[in-house]
């Protein structure tokens, strides 16, 4: 029991023993009364036989326990003296009765003045546990017991209240705490039942807003988790709490659950100024930052304050990846440039050789038909590349066109058939290795445009007296063409780049003049846009192998 129980315990107890002894000094004032009435009654009677010489006045006294004494008696004992003193306090009054203690003993006294002869009857004041001792010790134990029994009922109470209270208490720690509450009974009547009820209430409430929250919680994390970009969360600890997987992806780390420093994350300076920057002066920054890593990456960076209470501040960070950006704007200038740069070759060379003419070459005929070829060669370079180019700006638009059913080795031979002077100039050996009756379901248009460009690039690159091999097979669900040349070759840190736009090896550029740099790179456009593959395995100085794959539903 608590201390508060322990105080009313005893509370009650002392209640109990002051009953108990109210309840006899009552019984005593009774007993006292109803004892002096019999002692008036007495007193009169004794004034009758007193008259009755023959009457035996001693036998009479023992039988009613009583004494005699008269104020002329000798002072021999206290109780005579009690008697004396009495009488000359009260001289004046004719019957009167009182109570004195002698001998700490309580004596009634009852004195006759009214007539001759004068007495003083006394006798011992009766008490409860002197007049009936019996039914004065059955009272008390039965008092006792039955203060006992209530005693210990009320100690069983409070102890089982307080019990359950512990349990109610502790269920309220579990809800609290996310953990199962300890089942409790009540009857309708009990003093706890109210509270147990709402209790329970509470649990199913906290258990439904839990289940809410971890649905709501779910639903954020994966939509945390499918967002573009990188999303963490810092506390006022500088710790991390929140992130998501392209946050991983963008900073190259694998960043644990649990809270850790957000530093040990994040490596590049500029981001953690920025962050450090919006802890200290409570506002938000936004900046396009490089990480520092083994990639190179651009990143647009908000770090954005979400609480202005300094106790639960907290710093949300979000990384868009620009890198795919720039990459494309870089490519754009590319592309810019490099057609500029294209054009203005054959352009100036047909100008060049224009004003010659103009100037008086052309009476030469020699000269003459030197400078027209070289005109006619830049331009038709000059046209190859516009095809080239609108070529290009045709893949960005969404073709309509269905597919259909076409024969690989006649679609091939009609290509090598459009080169055939371009392949007899080198003097290449062509070999084709293709089945006659193969046929593939395509966009005829595109697939042609990825054939003429990869034949008219291992032409283009062939060495003198090369050869030319183009076979096709079926591999599963997907048809592959191999293109082979026995060309220049390609150095292998340069081979992910010819697919790019305007992209020529170094030594290409330096010997043939007849490519664009874009049949490639329409090549690899194209084959994307049929969710087909394009590579290359190339060894310098050998040759290269161009690997068509394409799925043949």
């Amino acid at each position: 029991m608590t201390k508060h129980d322990q105080f009313r315990f005893y509370q009650l107890a002392t209640i109990l023993v002051a009953v108990y002894i109210g309840f006899i000094v009552l019984v005593n004032l009774v007993i006292a009364q109803q004892q002096d009435a019999m002692l008036k009654e007495r007193g009169a009677d004794y004034a009758l036989i007193i008259k009755q010489p023959q009457f035996d006045r001693q036998k009479w006294l023992r039988q009613n326990g009583l004494q005699v004494l008269t104020p002329k008696s000798p002072n021999k004992t206290k109780l005579q003296k009690a008697v004396t003193d009495i009488v000359n306090r009260n001289h004046s009054a004719a019957n009167f009765s009182t109570r004195q203690t002698v001998n700490k003993q309580p004596y009634l006294f009852y004195a006759h003045q009214a007539d001759r002869p004068n007495f003083v009857l006394v006798v011992p004041q009766q008490q409860f546990w002197h007049t009936w001792p019996k039914i004065a010790l059955s009272v008390t134990i039965v008092y006792l017991i039955g203060s006992w029994i209530f005693l210990y009922r009320f100690w069983r109470q409070r102890r089982h209240f307080f019990d359950h209270l512990k349990i109610l208490v502790a269920n309220i720690h579990h809800i609290r705490h996310e953990e199962v509450p300890e089942p409790i009974i009540f009857q309708k009547d009990a003093s706890l039942y109210i509270l147990a009820q709402e209790i329970n209430k509470l649990n199913g409430d906290m258990r439904h807003m839990r289940q809410k929250i971890a649905m709501q919680q779910g639903s954020f994390d994966r939509l945390i988790d499918h967002l573009p970009v990188g999303v963490m969360v810092i506390n006022e600890n500088r710790e991390v709490v929140l992130h998501n997987e392209a946050m991983d992806r963008l900073l190259e780390t694998t960043i644990v659950t649990e809270k850790h420093p957000y530093i040990d994350d994040i490596k590049t300076y500029e981001l953690t100024r920025m962050i450090e920057h919006t802890f200290r002066y409570r506002k938000s920054h936004h900046q396009e930052i490089q990480l520092i890593q083994n990639q190179e990456r651009f990143v647009d960076a908000n770090v954005v304050q979400l609480n202005t209470v300094k106790s639960k501040f907290q710093a949300l960070v979000i990384l868009y990846d620009l890198t795919d950006v720039r990459r494309v704007e870089q490519m754009q200038l590319d592309f810019v440039s490099n057609v500029s740069h294209e054009l203005k070759t054959p352009v100036t060379a047909i100008t060049g050789f224009a004003e010659t003419l103009l100037a008086g070459a052309a009476e030469d005929p020699a000269t003459q038909k030197q400078f027209l070829q070289i005109i006619y060669d830049e331009s038709t370079r000059l046209t190859a590349l516009i095809q080239d180019i609108l070529a290009l700006s045709h893949l960005d638009r969404k073709d309509q066109s269905q597919e259909q059913l076409v024969n690989v080795r006649e679609l091939v031979q009609a290509n090598l058939e459009l080169m055939q002077q371009k392949a007899q100039q080198k003097q290449l050996h062509v070999s084709v290795d293709i089945p006659t009756d193969l046929a593939i379901r395509i966009q005829k248009m595109k697939f042609n445009q990825i054939l003429k460009n990869l034949i008219a690039n291992a032409i283009t690159y062939n060495k003198q007296n090369g050869s030319l091999v183009i076979a096709v097979q079926l591999e599963k669900d997907q048809i592959v063409i191999r293109v082979v040349d026995t060309g220049l070759g390609i150095p292998s840190d340069l081979q992910e780049r010819i697919f790019e736009r305007f992209y020529r090896v170094d030594q290409a550029r330096a010997t043939h003049k007849s490519g664009t740099g874009l049949g490639l790179a329409i090549a690899s456009e194209i084959t994307a846009s049929l969710e087909g593959q394009l590579t290359v395995e190339s060894q310098l100085g050998v040759g290269s192998e161009f690997i068509l794959k394409l799925p043949n539903a």
